[in-house]
């Protein structure tokens, strides 16, 4: 997969990203839509082909932009999950 798309997600895009199409640092699958606000995007993590590391903050979060934290969310995103959200902004 060509990853040229990658390059348009920088930090405060808003991403929504479908059920099934990501999961938590602990490799969870989850159920549940999840709407993020980009931090980084970065490379696929070492032992999971096809997925792609998310880090970023939910777009509800109280703390954002005073956050003391640079991201409260690290996700696992699949990488077709990941396009598709970015293509659809």
């Amino acid at each position: 997969m060509r990853d040229g798309w990658k390059t348009g997600l920088t930090a405060g895009t808003r991403l929504s990203l479908p059920a099934g199409g990501w999961a938590t640092h602990a490799e969870q699958l989850c159920d549940t839509d999840a709407n993020v606000v980009v931090v980084e995007v970065g490379d696929e993590p070492a032992g999971l082909p096809g997925w792609v590391r998310l880090r970023g903050h939910a777009v509800d979060c109280r703390l954002d932009p005073t956050c003391p934290h640079p991201w409260c969310l690290e996700l696992l995103v699949r990488a077709e999950a990941l396009r598709d959200a970015a293509t659809q902004r």
